[in-house]
């Protein structure tokens, strides 16, 4: 990996700030054989964790293409079954590990193989990131739903808590000394499987052409199969290792393995070694911090945050990714959208409007129960879909990953907090959507030189921090002391949070911006943003400056969110850390991408179904629902394999025909018969001549997505 004299740069920046960052907060506990010993026996355990968990990582990406975000989730999930067998029903613990590090785990490697992961092959990026994702919480919503996840069982470790032996004055237990042995062995197999033998070649060579790997005799699909068996068995060793250092606690233990992603970085997805060094790093680094520094209250997370600092660090450290010509060499053949005249968007959005007005006020028929708590979840699901719309703009237009939303809700939150939390006035909403802009476009300096993976990861662990760092400072959120926000002053009107007439006002606020965000796609910005989308080398060429676009891009977004996390301040009354972490946003950014993130609509999609799920869960009151709210999320984004489009795209495409107004539509749907027909007719043998021409004139006006224009169109040749 070749760096440059700026990445050189900023890595000496970062180790002379680690320096002084020692130096101010060193605890004065005496430095010794003894505490350093302990320091590097349980620093050197952890990085072994790390160093295994972030292998599977790197030998799944290596061999298949796809970072499986799922890793940590998998290591919990079979670190929960080898406790079922071993401690809950008393197997011996050879046989228990045997079963699942050798049989359980390999074998669901290769069903979510055969069932999930060749169905993402040749798909984008953003959905392959999300699909992962949503494997994630789906293992938690699983372990959770079978074990209670939230409460914390005693994994005991191999061979008891008091066994072991003395080193340079130091008790080893026999676990930890496992543990370490485990991460080497596995490191030298794992090296020379890759590297020495013909299926380790095949499995890197599968990635770069399957087809190419298949003249050579060896069996993509079963390559692919063993890589991911091979990344699950490991997951697994991670999982049970680390379970009686953590504790099995669902979060916390994904958590942990998540960790690992900061050392599978530093092998920037590829080499072995690099990634044990960077987990050792990372282990001991930690170790390091708990044992000879002390930070104030509000950095008291800091030894947790720094492999969120260090995978910040080395995703920023990595090369300026180059320019991918992305879609310009079939640009005939790209797909236009249909963008939505401000007419229907307006026509909707008071429909919206209306229903609202009409389920809240208990005029609907079916609604046989409306009482404050139904209000309130109206609200919440309104505030969801206002914060979901801060990324259409941004991942749905712009083709900008990003996990961070709730972090910048949170800041909004914040800001409104302290600028207007006393007087609930109108105007703090302003303010607070402005104070987040900067954010925004603070996250938008690695969206230019990242693109892809490494911009994803540069957001989880910007939205990590922000959970770790940020909300935890008394000065920010200032839980013990109860500051409370009032409710909103608007226009002479007192909005209670949970009330009625703030959920109408919120309804209004969505369809505003659904409208403004329309109003902007056809807008010049709205076509810059799709078009660094469909290639930047592209955009670039045409003269668009991609630091501008971004930054303003990620500006909006920002200030949206930031906008929506004010309204969520306003209906919550108070605001604690735990209301913005990373894994409660995750849910936000999956279920807009369920409903098609390129479709505002696909707001108010994720926004019911949030509702949904937690109402289905309280009425039915089944004990396997009890981690519904994220369990569902993740199986309608692991769904996404069968259906790629989005849920409000096939919604669309049904429903507008039915729109007086929508005459093109009905005609498109006439035209697609036809053309269903002459489909039949030509595998009878009796084709007759239907043209290109006739299938643009089909999909000419199409509701959603347009088909191959013949010519480019006005808005495609120019306008940028």
């Amino acid at each position: 990996m070749k760096l440059s004299p700026a990445n050189y740069a900023a890595i000496a920046l970062t180790v002379a700030g680690a320096i002084v960052m020692s130096a101010l907060n060193w605890s004065g506990r005496p430095v010794s054989v003894a505490t350093v010993g302990s320091m590097l026996v349980v620093g050197v355990t952890l990085g072994s964790i790390y160093a295994v968990s972030a292998s599977g990582l790197v030998v799944v990406y290596t061999t298949t293409g796809v970072f499986n975000f799922a890793q940590g989730a998998m290591g919990m999930y079979w670190a929960f079954v080898y406790w079922e067998l071993r401690f809950n029903r008393n197997w011996p613990a050879p046989i228990a590990i045997g079963l699942v590090v050798l049989v359980m785990a390999p074998l669901g490697g290769v069903v979510l193989d055969r069932l999930v992961m060749r169905r993402l092959r040749g798909t984008p990026l953003v959905l392959q990131l999300m699909v992962t994702v949503g494997l994630m919480l789906g293992f938690m919503g699983l372990a959770a739903t079978q074990w209670k996840g939230d409460r914390g069982r005693n994994a005991q470790p191999f061979f008891g808590r008091s066994g072991g032996f003395e080193l340079l004055g130091v008790n080893v237990t026999w676990h930890r000394f496992t543990t370490i042995c485990v991460a080497v062995l596995l490191a030298v197999l794992l090296r020379l499987l890759l590297h020495r033998s013909r299926i380790g070649v095949a499995m890197r060579a599968v990635v770069d052409s399957r087809s190419l790997t298949s003249l050579t005799g060896a069996n993509p699909e079963i390559i692919s199969g063993l890589a991911w068996a091979l990344g699950s068995s490991l997951a697994a060793v991670a999982g049970i290792l680390i379970a009686p250092e953590s504790g099995l606690v669902v979060e916390l233990l994904t958590l942990v393995v998540v960790d690992a992603f900061a050392a599978a970085a530093v092998g920037r997805l590829q080499s072995l070694p690099l990634t044990f060094l960077g987990a050792m790093v990372l282990g001991i680094g930690q170790q390091f911090m708990r044992s000879f520094l002390d930070f104030p209250g509000g950095f008291s997370n800091a030894d947790r945050a720094l492999p969120t600092i260090l995978l910040f660090v080395v995703v920023l450290a990595l090369p300026q990714a180059k320019l991918h010509v992305r879609g310009t060499a079939s640009a005939a053949s790209a797909r236009i959208r249909r963008v939505t005249p401000l007419s229907d968007a307006a026509l909707g959005g008071l429909a919206l409007i209306v229903v609202v007005v009409s389920w809240s006020g208990g005029l609907v028929p079916f609604v046989d129960e409306w009482t404050g708590t139904g209000v309130n979840r109206g609200v919440t699901m309104m505030i969801t879909a206002i914060i979901m719309l801060s990324l259409v703009p941004l991942t749905g237009w712009a083709g900008q990953v990003n996990f961070a939303p709730l972090a910048f809700a949170g800041f909004g939150a914040v800001m409104f907090l302290k600028v207007a939390g006393d007087s609930g006035q109108a105007w703090g909403l302003l303010m607070a959507a402005l104070l987040t802009a900067p954010v925004g476009a603070l996250m938008a300096l690695p969206a230019v030189r990242l693109q892809g993976l490494y911009l994803a990861l540069a957001s989880m662990a910007f939205a990590r921090g922000f959970e770790l760092l940020f909300f935890t400072q008394s000065s920010v959120i200032d839980s013990g002391a109860g500051e409370r926000i009032a409710s909103l002053h608007f226009a002479g009107w007192q909005l209670d949070g949970r009330g009625r007439g703030y959920l109408i006002f919120l309804t209004v606020v969505f369809a505003a911006g659904v409208v403004g965000l329309i109003a902007l796609k056809r807008s010049r910005y709205g076509r810059r943003w799709m078009a660094i989308h469909d290639s930047e080398a592209a955009a670039a060429t045409l003269g668009i400056s991609l630091v501008e676009t971004k930054v303003i891009v990620f500006g909006i977004s920002a200030a949206i969110a930031g906008f929506g996390g004010a309204l969520f301040g306003i209906q919550q009354a108070t605001l604690n850390p735990s209301q913005f972490t990373l894994l409660l946003g995750l849910p936000i950014v999956l279920l807009l991408v369920v409903g098609g993130v390129a479709y505002p609509a696909a707001a108010l999609f994720g926004g019911v179904n949030t509702i949904l799920f937690i109402v289905i869960k309280e009425r039915l009151g089944w004990s396997w629902l009890s981690a519904l709210e994220i369990l569902g999320p993740g199986l309608m984004a692991v769904a996404m394999v069968v259906n790629t489009r989005g849920a409000v795209t096939d919604m669309g495409r049904a429903f507008s025909p039915l729109l007086p107004w929508r005459q093109d539509a009905r005609e498109q749907l006439r035209l697609g018969h036809a053309s269903s027909r002459e489909d039949e007719i030509g595998e009878l043998g009796l084709d007759r001549p239907f043209t290109r021409d006739h299938v643009n004139d089909l999909d000419k006006h199409l509701g959603i997505v347009d088909l191959i224009p013949a010519t480019p169109s006005a808005e495609s040749r120019g306008g940028l």
